[in-house]
């Protein structure tokens, strides 16, 4: 027979992790942020157990997005008043604040119950280099 390893809650050590956004994609970089966020890059993956990785963003000013997609992909949000309906593309969001675009793509990429709301609460994100985690012992991330 084989042995299993169950792994508690008191096991889980919490780790950052740093990813600079610079010139990457906004696939795949939330794909990898929403990977890292639901534990499921460790060997001990577990569903029920909450989640202690914390993710550090930084540079989300300079993420690439082709010119195409900067004006056909659009943000919708809704007052809840008649006539409430306000829509803004892509590239007026990134000039007005780039955090809310990773963050809404990467909360997408997370599961729809009570879970993801702990996963969102350990993401970090900064338009530039400058952060306030410089202290934490950080793991940086490479991505493709």
């Amino acid at each position: 027979m084989m042995n299993v390893t169950r792994i508690k809650q008191s096991q889980i050590e919490e780790r950052w992790f740093l990813i600079d956004a610079s010139n990457k994609r906004l696939g795949v970089l939330s794909t990898m942020i929403a990977h890292i966020l639901q534990h499921k890059n460790d060997p001990f993956y577990r569903r029920n157990l909450i989640p202690r990785h914390k993710v550090i963003v930084i540079n989300t000013d300079k993420l690439d997005i082709t010119p195409k997609r900067a004006l056909s992909k659009y943000y919708k949000s809704y007052s809840g008043y008649p006539g409430g309906l306000r829509f803004i593309s892509l590239k007026e969001q990134m000039k007005k604040d780039s955090t809310k675009v990773v963050m809404k793509a990467v909360k997408g990429m997370l599961p729809k119950n009570k879970r993801s709301r702990e996963m969102l609460a350990n993401l970090y994100i900064y338009r530039t280099s400058d952060h306030p985690h410089k202290a934490q012992d950080s793991l940086t991330v490479k991505i493709g």
